[in-house]
């Protein structure tokens, strides 16, 4: 995560893909609602930058004045393009995370990331059903 304090270290960063290759240069951020960090980076790649894509940032980090993300080329330059707007519509944002196989905004999950898991009815399956066996019971002494 790059926190809201950092976001002008990525400014103009050249992105690096998960194997080190250049992608291109960070032409805008775009902060997260909740707190500000960066969510998104729009990337400008191919000839002469014109190419701008959408790119997460959740887990990407910093090395000196390049912006290290987990993603391959392909996947990147592949990513839905951005929008003319100032901002990023949840709708831009559900489908740039689904092309990086990551869960919509707003979507539930489990704790453990497991969007079929039904926290309402923790601990009623059978055991090992869900990560939440148990959950609410006290533990055998």
């Amino acid at each position: 995560m790059i926190p809201k304090s950092d976001i002008h270290q990525i400014e103009s960063a050249t992105v690096r893909d998960r194997g080190g290759a250049t992608v291109g240069k960070v032409t805008r951020v775009f902060p997260s609602d909740e707190d500000g960090s960066a969510a998104y980076v729009s990337v400008a790649s191919g000839v002469l930058g014109r190419r701008q894509t959408l790119v997460p940032v959740e887990d990407a980090t910093i090395d000196g004045t390049d912006l290290r993300v987990g993603y391959t080329k392909d996947a990147i330059t592949g990513a839905p393009s951005v929008g003319s707007g100032h901002t990023l519509s949840p709708a831009e944002a559900n489908a740039v995370r689904k092309h990086f196989g990551l869960s919509a905004v707003g979507a539930a999950t489990g704790d453990m990331g497991d969007p079929d898991e039904n926290l309402d009815q923790a601990g009623t399956g059978p055991a090992g059903a869900d990560d939440t066996e148990g959950a609410g019971t006290t533990p055998p002494a």
